[in-house]
């Protein structure tokens, strides 16, 4: 425990002369007389022997908001402040189409459902992912237009809340899926955070970005927007923004192929999308997968979290707890009983 105002204590010395004068004025003589020694014999009532507590119920609740004015703390546990990490933009696609159901454990769900559980575990850890704490995260979701949900931030609390709140496009005016322009939001967003912390870096702000991530999730082709997919990955190749990049889709489809051998069942050529997902995914250096379920969803997230690790220097600094309630409460409850007392059972009349 540590006291954040210790020079209240010196509120405790008129206190103390208080006790002092208390003892002294006790100790004379008030009224000169020949011998009490027939007083000292009489036996004491029980009110008599209860008037001393005034004083020391005053003085005691004296003493305890004095201690209450010098602020008790208790430390709580050491934090850290990161010093170093990865920049992160979760885009995640919005669009009608993520309302179709697909297998969750047990049951069904739909896309969407299923995305923000997988993803919300990605940023704060739970089922076998360790949680993103010390990166800067950012999520945009997007449809026909892209939007920035959330700034990059390093309060992931505020974060989850609004990878809760995603909904998905109701209004047809705006539904469709313009990853392109989703993607190019989020490079722009990225390359911007690091001119910023970059250039207060001399201002002692204690953090930097390593390096600078987007996570692209869509079940659906680009049909919309002013960007073509090519064009955001350009984007992020040239700011050296490592993308990537998952397709919700059904499982895929097999198709009977004869061989000398005979026929054999192979995989139905990828969907256009998921080839554009691919080739984005080679130009920036990043990964493609597919995910038919929430256990492969699940598998992705986790295999990009394993390769995006980074070696974190925190700041370490305390936090205390104010504890003078209890003091200040238990004085108060003091001189409510004094009081209480004093004009009772206790009072005295000059």
């Amino acid at each position: 425990m540590r006291l954040a105002f210790p020079w209240a204590l010196l509120l405790l010395l008129p206190v103390l002369k208080m006790v002092a004068d208390h003892f002294r004025k006790t100790s004379g003589a008030a009224l000169r007389f020949s011998s009490l020694a027939a007083f000292k014999q009489g036996p004491q009532t029980t009110r008599q022997r209860f008037i001393p507590l005034l004083f020391w119920l005053q003085t005691l609740a004296l003493v305890l908001l004095v201690v209450a004015l010098a602020r008790p703390q208790r430390p709580d546990m050491t934090k850290g402040i990161p010093k170093e990490g990865i920049a992160i933009e979760l885009v995640v696609d919005v669009s009608s189409s993520m309302d179709i159901s697909m297998p969750f454990k047990d049951t069904t769900m739909s896309r969407m459902e299923v995305t923000k559980q997988v993803v919300e575990q990605f940023v704060g850890g739970g089922e076998n992912l360790d949680g993103r704490p010390n990166d800067l995260i950012g999520l945009i979701s997007f449809a026909r237009y892209a939007d920035t949900v959330c700034p990059l931030t390093l309060s992931h609390d505020s974060l989850l809340y609004y990878i809760h709140e995603l909904k998905i496009e109701s209004r047809p005016n705006e539904d469709g899926t313009a990853f392109g322009d989703a993607l190019a939001l989020a490079a722009a967003r990225l390359q911007t955070a690091e001119e910023r912390y970059a250039a207060e870096n001399g201002k002692d702000t204690g953090y930097s970005i390593k390096s600078k991530v987007i996570i692209l999730l869509t079940d659906g082709n680009n049909n919309c927007g002013h960007h073509l997919p090519m064009e955001g990955a350009a984007l992020a190749e040239h700011w050296g923004i490592r993308v990537h990049t998952i397709a919700i889709t059904d499982p895929p489809e097999m198709k009977t192929v004869q061989t000398p051998e005979g026929p054999i069942q192979i995989e139905a050529e990828p969907l256009v999308q998921e080839r554009i997902l691919q080739k984005i995914a080679e130009t920036t250096g990043g990964i493609y997968r597919r995910a038919t379920n929430e256990a492969s969803l699940r598998d992705v997230y986790g295999e990009i979290n394993a390769m995006e690790k980074s070696e974190i220097e925190t700041q370490r600094y305390h936090t205390y707890t104010d504890i003078f309630q209890p003091f200040a409460a238990t004085a108060l409850l003091l001189l409510v009983i004094h009081t209480l007392l004093a004009t009772t059972w206790l009072r005295r009349i000059p």
